[in-house]
């Protein structure tokens, strides 16, 4: 037995050496062959197609990207249809030939239409080709009559001058030629005064044109207001032009605080200028330094540590908390604990430092404030990531407050609980007996079971005052709350044991008007994926607690928390806590790759459930079941009334490499979720062998999925795919499909070659 894979790295396995086995591999010889039949065949539909059929050629010419289609797509620049000269110049963008540059300027100049001037300029610039440049320094001043043809109709046919969208095209191109020589003309532009705003390309612009156009920005930086400073902060942010050195200087001392901050993120973190603004008269300057250069300017930071601004000290925690060693100094640590008392959001992460500083014995006091409700709720909150942190030593506490009836921090301990207990390599541990506990409902009980148990009870054994100054001790004096503040007998033992030391008082009736029930419906509407928790919900804690942690025992993956999921279900459980149980045990079948056979019989129960997201995550725990008819049961819920029930079981089918003539069939499936559902696993397990399927489908609901299954193709079988798409394009009979093939060939080239694909994996 020793020498047996687990099952999981088995099927992992079959799936590589299906793919490697069925999979004909795109040789580079291979791709270049299949590449130009088809690239000669879109060159035929290019000059002879319909306008559509021919924009489509040139767009898949483009992405193939052959040399010998490039007479071709010049030879479209002169097409009738103005769609296909702009598909056209657009597919030319990627050629670095210069030769061809002449042509383009040719439609630049005598085209009418202005989406394909917009391309060619796209083109031109790409290129490089610099006697555009001249062309581009007129059109951004004007439309230029006697250089440029233009269509004379459009604008009383439209109510649009097509030349406000070339003048941005042209100013673009310039800013991407940093040409100089252009400031002037830019400027004329931005001080046309009926023209439209183009302040921002035009300072983009100048932030790349040297040392004119840094001027040109100082000039309006100096003149203009507030919101034009910000458009020129960002600009000069954008570049990393040497020329723009002074007018940064200029605007870290700008008086508006909005401008600091643009204009310091934009700097390197060890630039030296940035040292004043660690004592910048603007909190949110303060903040915003620290963020970006803090960890380059440590010594900076030392002060802050005590700054009146929350905000200041929020980041300098964050900071203490990353890098504890640079902060050992005696005053900083003592600092660090005084904050703690003060505003509850900079408190937070005060502790987090502290415990950076001093490790797990921070905790003790910290965990005190949990149950007091004296203490600022955003601190109580505040402190959870701490604990966490402090791993077992904190389970008792967040036991404790785990039946609150603010349900933020029951949730927020149980989160907590679970994250110990998954980076706890020891099992069986507190973290993960309390959640099981809370999943039997053991941890926090109904209130009538809770009244019910008022027999007499040996009293709890509670420190005296001597420990208890023990235990103060043990923690520093300035933390905000010591041991005095403990609710007598929260221990593990006594939470375990299902003694609660205090009755759960009835939370007050809230009474909501119409307008509140309506927005609390709408806040509390249920979804199935990426659910958000709403911490107005009025659950008991007894029912929230079970819930919620049914839920997180899905990130504790072992065989005794998997066991326990499935006795759960067997018990009397509400709908919400199937679910959860449901969610966990599959994350669970992914994690071990398979769940036992004791799951057979309630799950088979389950996708009968009149409930949709049920019987869904039924399916998706069946998909992880070792029964021999898992397979068939999954195959024949394909046919489901349920669209999301098969959708699932696509996906059951794919994770478990089945992919037969059952989901062949799901292709044509009425909801088009499902046929692409089963369109990605017939890709992935089958190869080759399902082109012929995957193209079929492609053609249907209106080619609405002709890029994925391009893309499917590509990555699975590219030479037999392409060879199928091809087949397509020259079947006449075929012709209302050609636009499908053509575009779903266009992906199909631009994937990187499956050998690639299972090299990296």
């Amino acid at each position: 037995m020793a020498g047996i894979l687990p099952l999981i790295y088995v099927k992992d396995l079959i799936g590589v050496v299906a793919i490697l086995l069925q999979t004909e591999e795109c040789k580079p010889r291979k791709c270049v062959v299949m590449k130009t039949k088809v690239a000669n065949r879109l060159s035929t539909i290019l000059s002879e197609g319909i306008d559509v059929h021919r924009c489509a050629a040139a767009r898949a010419l483009g992405a193939i990207g052959l040399p010998q289609s490039i007479t071709d797509l010049v030879a479209a620049l002169l097409d009738e249809d103005a769609d296909v000269r702009m598909d056209a110049a657009t597919a030319l963008a990627g050629v670095r030939d210069v030769s061809i540059a002449p042509k383009l300027m040719d439609n630049l100049i005598g085209d009418p239409d202005a989406d394909v001037k917009k391309a060619v300029i796209t083109t031109l610039v790409a290129m490089r080709y610099t006697p555009v440049i001249p062309l581009l320094r007129s059109l951004a001043v004007a439309r230029s009559e006697d250089q440029i043809a233009w269509d004379e109709e459009e604008f009383y046919a439209e109510g649009w001058d097509s030349w406000v969208d070339i003048q941005l095209a042209a100013i673009k191109g310039l800013a991407a030629f940093a040409h100089e020589d252009a400031v002037p003309d830019i400027l004329t532009a931005l001080g046309d005064e009926l023209g439209q705003d183009i302040t921002e390309p035009a300072f983009e612009a100048f932030a790349q044109m040297g040392q004119p156009g840094a001027s040109a920005l100082s000039a309006q930086y100096t003149n203009g207001d507030a919101r034009l400073r910000r458009r020129i902060a960002r600009a000069v942010g954008q570049s990393d032009s040497r020329s723009l050195d002074d007018l940064r200087s200029a605007m870290l001392s700008d008086d508006t605080a909005a401008i600091r901050t643009l204009m310091l993120k934009n700097l390197a973190a060890r630039d030296t200028r940035l040292a004043p603004l660690f004592g910048d008269t603007d909190a949110g300057v303060r903040a915003a330094v620290v963020q970006h250069a803090g960890t380059e300017n440590i010594p900076l930071l030392w002060d802050l540590i005590e700054d009146p601004a929350s905000e200041v000290r929020v980041e300098v925690f964050k900071i203490i908390a990353d890098y504890p060693a640079e902060f050992t100094d005696k005053r900083l640590i003592e600092a660090v604990k005084k904050a703690i008392k003060g505003d509850p959001e900079a408190a937070k992460y005060a502790a987090l430092a502290l415990f950076a500083l001093k490790g797990p014995k921070v905790a003790k006091g910290l965990s005190h404030v949990l149950g007091n409700t004296d203490v600022p709720h955003a601190f109580r909150i505040g402190v959870m990531e701490t604990l966490e942190k402090a791993g077992e030593t904190a389970v008792p506490a967040l036991l404790g407050v785990a039946g609150d009836d603010d349900r933020q921090l029951r949730l927020a301990s149980l989160t907590a609980l679970a994250n110990i207990a998954t980076n706890d390599p020891e099992w069986p541990n507190d973290a993960g007996i309390g959640l099981l506990s809370a999943l039997k409902g053991e941890l926090v009980l109904p209130p009538e079971e809770e009244a019910a148990e008022e027999e007499p009870q040996e009293p709890e054994v509670v420190p005296d005052e001597a420990e208890l100054e023990e235990i103060a001790q043990e923690i520093d004096e300035s933390l905000p709350l010591v041991a005095e503040n403990a609710v007598p007998g929260s221990t593990l033992h006594a939470i375990m044991a299902n003694k609660p030391d205090l009755p759960v008082e009835e939370p007050e009736e809230i009474v909501l008007d119409e307008v509140q029930q309506r927005l609390l419906d709408m806040t509390n509407t249920r979804k199935l994926a990426k659910r958000k928790v709403s911490w107005e919900t009025a659950v008991a804690p007894y029912l929230d607690v079970q819930r919620f942690s049914a839920r997180l025992l899905g990130q504790v993956v072992n065989a005794e928390v998997t066991d326990a999921l499935i006795a759960a279900l067997d018990a009397d459980i509400d709908q919400e806590t199937t679910d959860a149980i449901l969610f966990s045990l599959a994350r669970h079948g992914a994690e071990l790759g398979e769940l036992p056979e004791a799951l057979n019989e309630p799950l088979l129960a389950l996708l009968d459930s009149a409930q949709s997201e049920t019987r869904v995550l039924a399916v998706r725990v069946l998909g992880w079941m070792a029964h021999d008819d898992v397979v068939s049961k999954l195959e024949e819920l394909l046919s489901h009334e349920d669209q999301l029930v098969r959708v699932e079981a696509v996906q059951a089918l794919d994770h478990r490499n089945i992919a037969g003539p059952a989901m062949e069939k799901a292709l044509n499936d009425k909801y088009i979720g499902v046929g692409i559902a089963a369109a990605r696993a017939l890709a992935r397990i089958n190869g080759d062998d399902a082109v012929d399927a995957l193209v079929k489908f492609a053609v249907q609901n209106d080619g609405i999925y002709r890029y994925d299954i391009g893309k499917l193709l590509g990555q699975s079988a590219p030479i037999k795919g392409a060879a199928q798409l091809l087949a397509l394009l020259k079947d006449e009979e075929q012709k209302i499909n050609w636009l499908v093939a053509m575009d779903a060939l266009a992906e199909v080239f631009q994937q990187p070659e499956p050998t690639d694909t299972l090299m990296v994996a």
